[in-house]
């Protein structure tokens, strides 16, 4: 948890903070927007869609960090998971 405030504190992670906070707010207005979209606009329905990976939001938010960070496969949920958890080493000592 120290590393994710020590990033936080920084200007980076103010950005990253309030495209936390916007995805966020963009989910849940393609969430209802889903409810409301017909099935004859499936396709629009299907691209806004919180639930499908490949949504407009995830894959823009994937490409904008894959372009900063160098890491062709960023993902935000991936850096996420980095940030909170330690590194895990398959031939580390298991606690117990």
């Amino acid at each position: 948890m120290n590393k994710l405030m020590k990033f936080a504190n920084t200007k980076a992670g103010m950005i990253v903070a309030i495209g936390l906070v916007g995805s966020v707010v963009v989910v849940m207005a393609a969430k209802k927007a889903t409810e409301v979209v017909s099935e004859t606009v499936g396709d629009v329905g299907h691209a806004v869609n919180p639930l499908n990976d490949d949504n407009v939001f995830s894959t823009g938010v994937d490409a904008v960090g894959a372009k900063i960070s160098g890491d062709e496969h960023f993902s935000l949920g991936g850096w996420i998971y980095d940030l909170t958890h330690e590194k895990y080493d398959p031939n580390g000592v298991t606690p117990s």
